[in-house]
């Protein structure tokens, strides 16, 4: 959106009720700030309460997937199981659910599946009525449940690096 087009559509729409976007909001900002037309804040440290994230590559093992996902549960939280192969997601689901046992509610979520289930599970997901998530790395595209703390990737290997980047929060 350049600006010339933006100068265009201010002379068609005069109107007080128009919206205009920009597409490059974060370098025109920062250029503002570090120029003096805007205030900057800057954040120095993390919150008081914020616990720093932990980060450990193993060779998979069954027995310490499952005492991570039963120690985040015990604290009440959530788990993203990410395994990025649609066609052997609910076999791995299975394998969960006997190892943590029926009382783990467990949930599989793929870019094959259709909107109204996706979104069906995600918002079970959400509601705090699936424990554990089993996944491919749709989850990359912007999902941010807040009770979910941690994130086993199967085979982090196989998969690019920055791919992977892009599924831990930032925030």
């Amino acid at each position: 959106y350049e600006m010339t087009s933006r100068d265009w559509s201010s002379d068609v729409c005069s109107s007080d009720l128009t919206l205009t976007l920009s597409a490059t909001p974060i370098p025109r900002t920062l250029n503002m700030a570090l120029s003096g037309i805007r205030d900057m804040s800057t954040i120095e440290e993390p919150p008081h309460d914020r616990r720093p994230v932990q980060t450990y590559v193993l060779e998979h093992d069954w027995a310490v997937v499952g005492e991570a996902i039963r120690r985040e549960l015990s604290r009440g939280g959530q788990v993203y199981y990410l395994h990025n192969r649609v066609d052997s997601i609910e076999g791995t689901a299975k394998r969960l659910q006997e190892m943590l046992g029926e009382d783990v509610s467990i949930a599989v979520a793929h870019g094959k599946m259709g909107e109204s289930a996706l979104s069906r599970v995600m918002q079970e997901m959400n509601d705090g009525e699936v424990q554990v998530l089993v996944c491919t790395t749709i989850i990359e595209t912007g999902i941010d449940i807040p009770n979910v703390n941690t994130l086993i990737i199967e085979d982090a290997d196989s998969g690019s690096f920055q791919a992977f980047f892009n599924l831990f929060p930032t925030g």
